[in-house]
């Protein structure tokens, strides 16, 4: 069987606050179905974050329905899981149905009956069979839902099987904190391991089965881009049968992002450096994304981000270059998460403090407030008192 995994498109997600990376992220989608149904695949599985948020705006929306319209009128199966993004604190309180259950609702008034959302489920797809899994905080309970899918799994058919999850899997990412071990997943007997969540692209192969990140189809975290910039984003194209799994990276064709990383002592460097960027992103076909930061000692502070600014500014979509005075004591690299954004920091922060259950639930869904749906201001206080007030 062919099978097209495809994750973490955030749509809807205005970048820097600028509707050109909003649109990027919608080009890079509509780019991943495109190469997905070149494939001619038998199956198309998302793991999760389609949307950047459990609000998306109707944009968004629209772009995924449109994208995987296409998709089911060819008569391809999409199955898909929901990420933390498209979970939050009103859709865990079932106050609100997620985009995902909304996307199937309508799919199946239109009388599609082959969008499968797992959360958590198993289905038998044709000859294949597939488990998946929601995001789940810190992981919880997620072993114990990972084997009962398997044994369900065995009692369908001895066949093909695959299972989505969206978790950050010590063992296969350097994050801040392992979600779940790999050997957890790896005890069962799913052929393919299909994994979102993560924005890099990761395969790990274990005898006949494999263990895969496809990653995000665009730049999310700035995080990302040290290994974006050397390896691209894509999606994976799989060729499944019982006993074997082979993997094919499909290259997407995104925003060109340059990273900077280099150490100067004087501004003759500085200004040779900027000179050497300009002359590089002067031959992108597209207006380039410039990150990074400059090591510097005997420069006046907050030159650097000025010059680079001023010079490149109008060459570039973006420009946001870190000083860094060689004078001061950095992280070591091995220390600097990556690929995990601020929202995985803060649960994690809470979650392993000394604090009542009731507490930390409390002070995860202030801080989603805060965080997904961007309420400040007068909205974020009365939201608050409203909470207070125990509506």
């Amino acid at each position: 069987m062919k099978i097209v995994h495809i994750s973490d498109n955030h749509l809807g997600k205005a970048q820097f606050y600028l509707a050109e990376r909003e649109e990027d992220l919608y080009r890079a989608f509509n780019q991943a179905i495109e190469l997905a149904l070149m494939e001619k695949p038998d199956l198309i599985i998302h793991t999760g974050d389609l949307f950047d948020s459990y609000r998306p705006h109707p944009r968004a929306f629209v772009k995924a329905f449109e994208g995987f319209l296409k998709v089911l009128e060819r008569d391809i199966p999409i199955a898909i899981i929901e990420g933390n993004h498209e979970l939050g604190a009103d859709t865990i309180r079932r106050r609100i149905t997620s985009p995902i259950v909304n996307l199937k609702r309508l799919f199946e008034r239109l009388g599609f009956k082959n969008f499968f959302r797992l959360g958590p489920g198993i289905e038998r797809i044709g000859d294949l069979v597939i488990g998946g899994i929601p995001y789940t905080s810190r992981g919880a309970h997620i072993v114990e839902t990972i084997e009962s899918l398997d044994r369900k799994r065995k009692q369908i058919c001895n066949c093909p099987s695959i299972l989505m999850i969206h978790q950050g899997v010590k063992g296969m990412i350097k994050a801040f904190y392992p979600e779940i071990e790999l050997s957890d997943i790896a005890r069962s007997s799913f052929d393919y391991v299909a994994m979102g969540h993560y924005h890099n692209r990761v395969v790990y192969r274990k005898g006949n089965r494999v263990f895969a990140y496809s990653g995000s189809t665009e730049v999310i975290e700035m995080r990302e881009v040290p290994i974006s910039v050397r390896e691209g984003k894509s999606i994976l194209s799989i060729d499944l049968d019982k006993g074997s799994v082979e993997v094919r990276p499909l290259a997407l064709k995104t925003r060109p992002f340059v990273y900077i990383n280099e150490r100067i002592s004087n501004t003759r460097e500085l200004y040779s450096l900027i000179e050497t960027v300009s002359q590089f992103i002067s031959s992108l076909e597209d207006r380039p994304v410039i990150v990074g930061k400059v090591k510097v000692n005997e420069v006046k502070v907050g030159l650097v981000k000025l010059e680079f600014k001023r010079a490149l500014q109008d060459k570039a979509l973006y420009v946001k270059i870190d000083e860094v005075r060689q004078d001061k004591v950095e992280r070591p690299a091995e220390q600097i998460p990556t690929g995990i954004g601020l929202e995985d920091v803060v649960h994690s922060a809470i979650g392993s403090m000394r604090l009542d259950d009731d507490v930390k639930r409390l002070a995860l869904t202030v801080f989603d407030l805060w965080y997904r749906e961007g309420r400040r201001g007068d909205p974020f206080i009365q939201k608050l008192i409203s909470m207070a007030e125990g509506d």
